[in-house]
């Protein structure tokens, strides 16, 4: 397992850190990749408002539309940081690395910190959010487009997190 490079070292392609954060709970919004759309209906579907969601509404056989997508993170020191239980086999191959049993805090960059917030804020507002990002420690350009639905397993809390990178073809 690999960490994402360091965004600071070596040759780099200019990225600005472009974040955007929309709660579907609370406002309709537009989601323009497919799978990431349904995935965020799916959770709205089993999310109440203001509640965490139960994980046994996502498991491996319910997630199976978005499989290679998912990422599921357990909640340490009460929400201090995040691990990746699984990091999504797709999400992996885009971004050149796998996250699989390590921390959030391991991107050690300002989308690592991003990310940290987003989580910390779902599990602590008990928020169902999508995100837009741009690409910083991937190895290909893009967009990553996030919904992170939190989720309990009697006294656990956990992330399920969908995530799919949007790349434009502009010339």
């Amino acid at each position: 397992m690999t960490l994402p490079p360091d965004p600071g070292s070596g040759p780099q392609i200019q990225r600005s850190q472009k974040t955007h954060v929309f709660l579907p709970e609370h406002e309709e919004i537009d989601i323009p990749h497919a799978l990431c759309r349904s995935f965020c209906e799916y959770c709205l579907e089993n999310k109440s408002r203001g509640a965490l969601a139960e994980r046994l509404s996502f498991d491996m056989f319910d997630l199976r539309p978005w499989f290679g997508n998912v990422m599921i993170l357990d909640c340490i020191d009460d929400g201090a940081d995040f691990r990746y239980r699984m990091f999504g086999s797709e999400v992996a191959s885009f971004s050149g690395f796998d996250m699989t049993g390590k921390r959030v805090s391991d991107f050690q960059s300002a989308i690592g910190q991003f990310l940290l917030e987003t989580y910390r804020r779902a599990i602590g507002e008990r928020l169902l959010i999508y995100t837009q990002h741009e690409s910083v420690h991937s190895r290909y350009l893009c967009t990553w487009h996030r919904v992170v639905c939190p989720v309990r397993k009697g006294d656990t809390r956990q992330i399920v997190a969908c995530n799919y990178p949007v790349t434009s073809h502009r010339g």
